[in-house]
């Protein structure tokens, strides 16, 4: 009888392995398909995903255009920047002021009286730091280095910092108010045994570089304005002014009409970026019978509805205004359905009236920041399409698996009945030769 088949088909002398190989080809047809849905589905991710991005650079410009910052800005020029600079604010107002800086905020510093040797030790003992009126205690414990008041005192954060200056004399403490102005202004009282310790209440106030606690004051136009710090917020309004330098400077606002420009074609620019991705992603190509994978997806015709909707309506706010439609300042559509913009246009609306045009394009931006929301939110258009995507990539996977583990029991059948038909025919090989040697012995006697 034959022995175990080792080699598929060696039995039988056919190319069993190609053969399984072939059947197996025909069986996994279905898994095939499969694949290519999962690549078309994660296609599609992929495609989504950028679509949202996009828009949501188009969101951003938009919310841009409703911001008065960005459209309806001003810019302040000063003649002397080392001394004063500004920044203007959508509601400033045009003009020229004259900034005379009398002095500067300072914050207090003061530096120990006595130049301590590496090895000073400073015992135990409480430093009092009274600011603005509050007493604030900072406790050394005992066989403290320089190094370790300081640290001490930074530790118990209380508004004044304290470094140590080694210097060719010796370490000397200083301490500075971490509050510019007189609000930081700060005296220090010791309470303890030790002359060392003692020692830091005395303070080496011939020291050029220390400094009393100062409070800022400038004159603009002749009125006296006083600020514990060098930034002036609320002196003028529209304007926050930062002081530099002694000294007196012409400062000078005005309308920045270029913001508004620089505002609407970058929204512009964004438009026509967003539509050229669901235009690339959702062609169809005829010749090869082909679409891109957002060809023939009701999300992206929704989107370009909506987008449509936000750039043709009006809105409510802008009935009866001098600039209902984007049109009337120059913004239209071409026929490939991108923006351009008519700068001639777009001057002219804002030189003949600034404001109406402002309105305009903060009614526009909010429709379209709203709008776009609605497709790129958490709960919007394209987060309800991917997760249905994911969904059904998730599902596909599961089927793989339980084809797949058919598959392969139908491919371990396959050899298995060839294998049982290797055996047989060897089987019958090898009797065919037994008989055949039998009836030659009997012949041959």
């Amino acid at each position: 009888m034959a022995g175990t088949i080792s080699s598929l088909g060696i039995g039988t002398g056919l190319d069993a392995n190609s053969i399984v190989s072939k059947l197996m080809s025909l069986e996994q047809l279905p898994l095939t398909a499969m694949n290519s849905r999962t690549s078309a589905f994660n296609a599609k991710l992929s495609s989504y995903g950028q679509l949202k991005s996009a828009l949501s650079t188009l969101q951003t410009t938009a919310r841009a255009l409703a911001d008065p910052n960005k459209v309806a800005a001003f810019s302040a020029t000063a003649s002397d920047t080392t001394i004063a600079s500004a920044q203007a604010s959508f509601f400033a107002s045009a003009g020229t002021y004259s900034v005379e800086v009398i002095n500067l905020a300072t914050a207090q510093k003061r530096y120990s009286n006595t130049a301590y040797a590496s090895n000073t030790t400073f015992g135990a003992g409480t430093l009092t730091f009274t600011i603005n009126g509050v007493d604030k205690d900072v406790e050394l414990t005992g066989s403290n280095s320089l190094v370790d008041v300081r640290a001490a005192i930074n530790t118990a954060n209380i508004g004044v910092t304290a470094s140590v200056i080694s210097g060719d004399s010796g370490d000397r403490l200083v301490l500075t108010s971490t509050t510019a102005g007189t609000a930081g202004a700060f005296t220090m009282t010791v309470d303890s045994a030790d002359a060392n310790v003692q020692s830091l209440a005395s303070f080496d106030l011939a020291n050029p570089f220390s400094t009393n606690a100062q409070n800022a004051q400038a004159r603009i136009d002749g009125v006296l304005v006083t600020s514990s710090t060098n930034t002036l917020s609320t002196a003028v309004n529209g304007l926050t002014l930062t002081l530099t330098k002694v000294g007196t400077s012409e400062l000078t606002v005005a309308r920045d009409t270029s913001k508004a420009s620089e505002t609407v074609n970058a929204f512009v620019k964004a438009y026509n970026d967003a539509i050229n991705r669901i235009k690339s992603d959702s062609a169809y190509d005829a010749t090869t019978k082909t679409g891109k994978p957002l060809n023939a997806e009701s999300t992206v015709r929704t989107v370009m509805q909506i987008l449509n909707q936000a750039r043709t309506g009006t809105p409510d706010a802008l009935d009866g205004t001098p600039f209902e439609t984007l049109s009337s300042l120059g913004i239209s559509v071409q026929k490939d359905g991108q923006m351009s913009v008519d700068s001639t246009k777009l001057t002219a609306a804002i030189n003949s009236s600034f404001s109406d045009v402002q309105k305009t394009l903060e009614a526009f931006g909010n429709t379209f920041a709203d709008a776009i929301e609605r497709v790129i939110g958490t709960k919007g258009l394209i987060a309800s399409r991917v997760d249905g995507l994911n969904r059904s990539v998730s599902l596909l996977a599961a089927d793989k698996e339980r084809l797949q583990f058919r598959l392969d029991s139908i491919e371990k059948r396959y050899r298995a009945q060839f294998t049982a038909l290797d055996t047989l025919v060897s089987s019958l090989q090898t009797t065919g030769t037994y008989l055949s040697q039998q009836l030659a012995s009997l012949n041959n006697n």
